[in-house]
């Protein structure tokens, strides 16, 4: 270990006091308080040496204001670990903690407060609240410091939790919940520092830990230092900690099912059904649309709907209820996008078509032939219709009885009809994005959603076209592992996401109009 000097106590209590003291103040006139207690003088003084190892030692820290302790046994980090609680004493502006155990010699001992110590009256809690003594003659004075930013936007996070742990601590004991060693939190600009360490290897993450219990939680936020690193001295992470946000996992079960007199199960799921979910219902067919899964076939009533092997449905234990009559339910109209295609779904799955049955005007009344009728691959309960519907015209499709053929020997009983117009050419906008980047380009709505997605070819440019007027926002995926797809931060396999950027600058198509945008690594020009 190294002999603490002067001047790094100096500077630590500077760092200590201005974290603290940086806190918004309150006006008068009957406000809420969000100001955090200030401390105001501890003892043993920070990093003081020689300290008794013999048991009922104390911490004593004294505060601008009347406070108290909560969650002291989830909140305090102490490194190295006490076997036995820590025990505490509030005396108007003063608490005491004291240890019940004997300390080890030659030790350097971090108390970690997390949230512990919060104001009276409204809660707030201390920050940066931390306390760092040896039992010998010497302290450890090492640090890590570093940067946490959005893995997209690359945006500075602050507020976040940053957790150390031995570097033989393995993934799946934090994934399980092991503390971490040492804590830090980001400042404003994404900055952390965290001190007090001896040498060693140590693996870091970063977690939006709104829980405040000190590990990740499905749903927060989370990023991780690929490397393990070492600490020698005063050193700083050579790349930023990316932090991305995780999906709140929940088990997935079946929340409700439906099995209809002709054969057609529905089934509601508790969760959004992904790639990856395993599900086996022998050789029946089947879809699903979000949390609705739906399952037919021959001899349906004779087999199980089994997922991922811890939920099951006998299909003749199911509750039947009437048919679903099979209609049309969805679609084109108004203007759309797409010239020459058109969609329509319907109530149950389709089984096959009646061509002739299906009758296309155009804006003079007169007949339009059409191309041909399929059921889209992805998606048995919708038709596609082509034929030549050109930019500008509008157009009517009937749909007579008997057109379409429907599981369970359902047929189109009524005549359904849909009118809509196509926008012309010059009512519409196109993006061109010259990039310097393998993997996926991404075109985004205002409201965030993924409009189009697509591949990039090296030296090519991503042409998105038929773009509506309005605002839009480009998300860039990368494969650096030549896999084939975008992976995201993974705590199981101790991994970052994959290289992603936001263009940070929105771009506003406007009609008739040929936007370029030209992403040549950091620097991105627009016209």
């Amino acid at each position: 270990m190294a002999r603490i000097g002067t001047q790094f106590l100096g500077i630590t209590l500077l760092y200590l006091l201005t974290m603290s003291c940086a806190q918004l103040g309150v006006p008068s006139g009957g406000e809420i308080d969000i100001t955090p207690p200030e401390l105001i003088s501890m003892s043993p003084a920070l990093g003081k040496t020689d300290i008794s190892v013999e048991a009922g030692g104390t911490i004593e820290l004294v505060f601008d204001e009347y406070v108290n302790v909560r969650d002291l046994s989830t909140q305090l980090l102490i490194s190295p670990p006490l076997s036995k609680p820590i025990q505490w004493r509030m005396r108007g502006k003063t608490v005491t903690f004291t240890w019940l155990e004997p300390l080890i010699d030659n030790v350097t001992y971090v108390f970690q407060f997390g949230d512990a110590v919060i104001d009276l009256h409204e809660g707030n809690p201390t920050k940066n609240l931390i306390h760092a003594f040896s039992t010998g003659a010497d302290l450890d004075t090492l640090s890590l410091s570093g940067t946490v930013v959005d893995a997209f936007s690359g945006s500075a996070m602050s507020g976040m939790r940053i957790f150390l742990f031995d570097s033989e601590v393995t993934a799946d004991s934090i994934a399980t919940g092991i503390n971490p060693k040492f804590m830090g939190t980001t400042d404003a600009q994404g900055h952390f520092m965290i001190m007090y360490l001896p040498e060693g290897n140590y693996r870091v993450m970063a977690v939006d830990d709104q829980d405040r219990n000190y590990h990740w939680t499905s749903g927060e936020s989370l990023g991780i230092s690929d490397d393990m690193i070492e600490v020698t001295g005063h050193d700083t992470l050579k790349n930023n900690i990316r932090i991305q946000e995780t999906p709140l996992s929940v088990v997935k079960y079946f929340v409700q099912s439906a099995r209809d007199s002709l054969g057609l199960v529905q089934i509601e799921m508790s969760q959004t059904f992904t790639p990856s979910d395993s599900l086996s219902i022998g050789g029946q067919k089947r879809y699903s649309e979000g949390v609705n899964l739906w399952v037919w076939g021959d001899d349906i009533e004779n087999d199980s709907v089994v997922w991922s092997g811890v939920d099951t449905l006998v299909v003749s234990e199911i509750k039947v209820v009437d048919a679903v009559r099979f209609e049309a339910t969805q679609g084109p109209g108004g203007k759309i996008v797409t010239p020459n295609k058109v969609e329509i779904q319907f109530s149950r799955p389709i089984e096959g078509t009646v061509d002739s049955l299906f009758v296309v005007t155009g804006m003079d009344s007169s007949e339009v032939q059409i191309d041909s009728i399929w059921t889209k691959e992805n998606d048995p309960f919708s038709i596609e219709i082509a034929g030549p519907f050109p930019r500008g015209d509008n157009f009517e499709i009937m749909l007579m009885p008997g057109a379409v053929l429907g599981q369970g020997a359902q047929e189109l009983q009524d005549t359904s009809s849909f009118r809509w117009g196509i926008f012309q050419s010059n009512e519409l906008g196109e993006i061109e994005v010259v990039i310097l980047k393998e993997g996926w380009l991404q075109l985004l709505s205002a409201n965030g959603e993924v409009t189009k997605e697509m591949e990039l070819s090296a030296g090519q440019p991503a042409i998105f076209n038929f773009l509506t007027p309005g605002t839009y926002s480009l998300k860039w995926k990368g494969d650096s592992n030549k896999n084939g797809s975008w992976e995201s931060v993974s705590l199981s396999n101790w991994k970052s996401p994959e290289p992603a950027q936001l263009l940070n600058s929105k771009v506003k198509v406007k009609a008739d109009w040929r936007h370029q945008i030209k992403w040549l690594d950091e620097e991105v020009r627009g016209q």
